[in-house]
Parts: structure tokens; C-alpha cells; sequence
């Protein structure tokens, strides 16, 4: 009797846990679809390039911060 019952937890989804983890990847998503639908150009070739630009400033940083911690 206690196999069927942890068979039966162990195969139940924790959704609290799946936001929890993915939840900012979600609110990432929504605020990228939100702001395309606002402004069509968000997502044009020209502008990822510039966001990408200017990320790569703080993630070369952030790169050589880990080496020194």
C-alpha cells in the first residue's frame, strides 16, 4: 500500500517548484512580447545587435569577476 502511494507523489507535477525556477525565464518572455507588440522594431536585426553590444560590457565583467572570486 505505501509503494502505490509513492508512486503516486513521486509522478505529481510541482508546478509551485517549475515557477519557482523558471519564473523569471517566463517574465522574460512576457515583457520581450509585450514590448514587440508595443514597438514592431524591438526585434529588428539593428537593435538586437545594439542590446547585444551593449550587454557584452557587463558580461565581460562579470567573466573575469568569477575568475577572481
Amino acid at each position: 500500500m505505501q509503494e502505490q502511494s509513492k508512486a503516486k507523489t513521486s509522478s505529481k507535477i510541482d508546478v509551485k517548484k517549475i515557477f519557482s525556477r523558471l519564473g523569471p525565464l517566463l517574465a522574460l518572455v512576457v515583457l520581450v512580447i509585450l514590448v514587440t507588440i508595443m514597438s514592431p522594431t524591438f526585434v529588428s536585426p539593428a537593435n538586437l545587435l545594439n542590446l547585444l553590444r551593449q550587454v557584452s560590457i557587463n558580461a565581460v565583467i562579470a567573466f573575469g569577476m568569477t575568475f577572481v572570486i
